[in-house]
């Protein structure tokens, strides 16, 4: 197991989008944690001690001071809080310690970054408790598909693995390079350097796993991994209640992310164990629904490459194949194959003419309107309508027919309904079509 995490590892460098899905099907956590630590020790060594004692907690040199000496009374009392005397002054204010301005952003980086020797060896720790929940809340309030507890059970176990192994791979050179910055006299400016790189590339890694895991787009995964690690800024005070607190640590908190733990923790052995069971039955020549399935969690995963191999083994197992034939149609008229979505989708109705609810007929009649088959799309989208009337989608793709038809007035009615079926639709499903709403609102 250590030997394939390694290669996980190192994959990372080379193919991070595939990495990241073996990862989440053959990531171990403990291997994560322990190269994180390794790695942070390392960095600590070599690159953030530098800042640290450059920037962060620079002892504070005042010369020349003196502090004024205790006048003489008449009563003996004794003094309580002797000040310390004139050659102890120095060394006693030296000890103070302050921070510096950084580079570029002055002082007001430190409203962001720290580089505290604790930060650097609980990184695994803050990442696991901090960062990840922050990120997938992120994800939740940007993507509006699903809750937070729904999205934390299912993905946390998965994005931990990612992140752990994104955050060794993207540190363990530049703490290397480290060894490099005194020889070269870099000093605490070339560390500074090495440190920002290794971030903007675990950056980088987080938006590939954020996708992968979580099937964001690339627009709300830049954003989310971008204001996530804010909150690792706060390690300082969960680290002052679990040392100050420890009643409401080993009372609450420890039973409280114990079973949470438990919990993300199966769900993601679970997802482990599903796909390598579906891995299994690909190895029946005659089993297509397994290459569908497969095909469905490469797609999920945004792996549009793997997806459509899948789609296709499925296909040439079992051409009458009605989910794969129809999952290839909409990949194919998306990509301009329009011939080609219309040979996929043609088994599809014949199986079922209602098949998903009848949203065939609506991938049909889009894909004669990108044709410019406008009659075919016309009656296509017709049919579609009749049994779905407040679908956005269709009633968007049918005005646009019968504005290309020339039928105006038929036209604007459809997109003037187009848009009421979005504001009268649920919350959590108007995010998701939304998007025709705007195309519609345009048109009018």
């Amino acid at each position: 197991m250590i030997g394939d995490n390694i290669k996980l590892l190192l994959q990372l460098y080379t193919r991070p989008v595939s990495a990241m899905s073996d990862i989440i099907d053959r990531g171990s956590w403990l291997f994560g944690a322990a190269v994180v630590t390794a790695t942070a020790i390392l960095l600590a060594f070599t690159v953030t001690n530098r800042i640290y004692t450059t920037y962060e907690a620079v002892p504070m040199r005042l010369p020349n001071l003196r502090l004024p000496q205790a006048q003489p009374i008449s009563y003996q009392i004794p003094v309580q809080n002797e000040l310390p005397p004139d050659e102890e002054a120095e060394e006693y204010y030296s000890r103070l310690p302050q921070s510096l301005p950084l580079p570029l952003v002055g002082n007001w980086g430190w409203w962001f970054v720290s580089f505290k020797p604790i930060s650097q060896f609980v990184i695994a720790l803050s990442l696991a408790v901090l960062y990840l929940p922050a990120l997938i809340l992120l994800l939740v309030m940007i993507e509006r598909t699903s809750s937070f507890s729904v999205a934390i059970r299912r993905d946390y176990g998965s994005l931990l693995s990612c992140t752990l192994m994104a955050w060794a791979a993207s540190h363990l050179p530049f703490a290397l390079l480290g060894f490099a910055v005194e020889p070269l006299q870099l000093g605490a400016n070339g560390a500074l350097g090495l440190w920002l790189l290794g971030n903007l590339y675990f950056g980088f890694l987080m938006i590939c796993a954020a996708q992968t895991v979580g099937g964001a787009s690339l627009r709300n995964a830049v954003i989310a991994v971008s204001l996530a690690w804010l909150v690792l800024r706060l390690d300082s005070w969960m680290f002052s209640i679990l040392t100050f607190s420890p009643f409401l640590t080993l009372i609450w908190l420890v039973p409280l992310a114990l079973g949470a733990f438990a919990g993300m923790r199966a769900a993601h052995i679970q997802r482990q164990s599903f796909r390598r069971y579906l891995q299994a039955c690909t190895l029946n020549e005659h089993d297509a629904e397994a290459q569908y399935q497969l095909g469905l969690i490469y797609q999920q995963r945004r792996q549009h490459t793997e997806a459509l191999r899948r789609f296709r083994r499925a296909v040439e197992i079992d051409p009458k194949e009605p989910d794969a034939n129809y999952q290839l149609g909409i990949l194919a008229r998306q990509e301009g194959r329009l011939q080609e979505a219309l040979n996929h989708f043609t088994p599809v109705v014949t199986h079922d003419d209602k098949y998903r609810q009848s949203e065939v007929w609506r991938e049909i009649g889009a894909t004669y309107l990108a044709a410019g088959m406008l009659t075919e799309a016309k009656s296509a989208l017709e049919k579609y309508n009749e049994r779905r009337p407040y679908d956005p989608e269709g009633l968007y793709h049918l005005g646009e027919t019968m504005e290309k038809l020339s039928e105006i007035s038929r036209a604007k009615e459809l997109f003037q309904q187009c848009v009421q079926a979005v504001q009268t639709m649920p919350y959590y499903r108007r995010h998701e079509v939304n998007k025709w709403s705007k195309l519609a609102q345009a048109k009018l």
